[in-house]
């Protein structure tokens, strides 16, 4: 999920007053699959395929065996620190991986930003400054695929600089959280570009709920934004950025059986990664859900399935209509900060014009936690 706790193993204080914890992970994904995937966008990439190609486009056998670590992840987190007794804690984060869809070595992958903020607050109210998830669709999902995350494939929120406000209301087994954020128009830096060019933020809010079971902890979440994002027509109106979503958590069975999984509805949502475009109008609808089973503290399954979609009359010709994943996956712990997963895709992604191209895809990841 990705309102989780961070995984902390090894906090060291880099002074005599504030503690800092390292962690990540390394990540050697091998991915063997028989046609040609992309990644989020044109890109082909092994670091998060999550479409196929279409196969009209494509020589017949275009099967592929590739390996990445660019999903490897490093952070540092500065833990809230109340700085000799004060009514508030500050605490700060700075996380990087080494995703570069472009890289054509795997030497030669840049380190990206995932996460870069600080924040000020105490149990009930925080205010948060800089990169960090949306509070738009707040789940994540449990595919050994870390790169895609089923983003294109029914799973919409990212990570974006934003200015936030979040009020939480314990009780004794359950709470309420309220948050309220502004955000970058656009998932560029560019002063000419299409979302910037609007002067509008992306506004967000969320509604959430929570409670301890016996089986575990219920979370569920209403969450909503809107942002615009000038025509692709010039001279038109407006393209209107805007989504609701419902996510939900749900643990059934003590470690046995969780559901999990989101619902999406909007318009133009290609910054939070639906196959929509940002700048012109496109309804897009989708889901994902997943059913997570710990059977022992060294042995974990996960099934799911996502899809997102388009009105067919909004989708010129060779563009995407619908791309979807079902996927299953086996992951072994010898100790808990090793992993050695397995994980199979079927892909479907069907094209205006060409109809649905299919992949299949045998994954394995091996992950060293931190």
């Amino acid at each position: 999920l990705r309102l989780y706790p961070e995984q902390k193993f090894h906090p060291m204080p880099i002074s005599s007053k504030v503690p800092v914890t390292l962690y990540g992970f390394v990540s050697t994904q091998t991915i063997l699959a028989d046609s040609e995937l992309g990644t989020l966008g044109a890109n082909l990439s092994p670091a998060a395929p999550n479409r196929v190609i279409d196969e009209t486009t494509v020589t017949p056998d275009n099967a592929f065996l590739a390996f990445t670590l660019q999903n490897s992840r490093l952070g540092l987190y500065f833990e809230p620190y109340d700085f000799g007794g004060k009514p508030f804690t500050i605490d700060a984060r700075f996380e990087i991986d080494f995703f570069d869809a472009t890289a054509a070595s795997h030497a030669l992958a840049q380190p990206r930003i995932r996460r870069a903020y600080t924040s000020i607050g105490n149990d009930t109210w925080r205010f948060l400054a800089g990169q960090e998830w949306e509070l738009f669709s707040p789940l994540n999902t449990p595919t050994l695929n870390v790169g895609s995350n089923l983003w294109h494939q029914g799973n919409l929120g990212f990570r974006r600089p934003q200015l936030r406000v979040t009020y939480n209301q314990k009780y004794d087994v359950s709470g309420l959280e309220f948050g309220a954020s502004v955000n970058s128009s656009s998932n560029s830096l560019l002063f000419n570009d299409n979302g910037n060019t609007t002067v509008i933020p992306v506004f967000e809010g969320r509604l959430g709920y929570w409670r301890n079971f016996d089986a575990g902890k219920f979370e569920g979440y209403l969450s909503a934004l809107y942002g615009q994002h000038r025509n692709a027509v010039a001279g038109a109106a407006d393209v209107d950025n805007w989504g609701v979503a419902a996510s939900v958590s749900a643990p059934l069975i003590k470690k046995y059986l969780t559901l999990m999984g989101e619902g999406h509805y909007g318009n133009s949502l290609g910054s939070q990664l639906s196959i929509a475009a940002n700048t012109t109008k496109q309804r897009t609808y989708g889901h994902w859900a997943a059913v997570q089973s710990l059977w022992y503290s060294w042995f974990e399954t996960n099934v799911g399935h996502g899809m997102d979609m388009l009105k067919d009359s909004e989708v010129a010709a060779g563009g995407i209509e619908s791309n979807s994943v079902f996927f299953g996956n086996l992951k072994f712990k010898p100790v808990k900060q090793f992993v050695l997963g397995l994980e199979y895709n079927y892909l479907t992604t069907e094209y205006s014009g060409t109809g649905e191209s299919e992949a299949h895809m045998l994954m394995s990841n091996v992950m060293y936690n931190f």
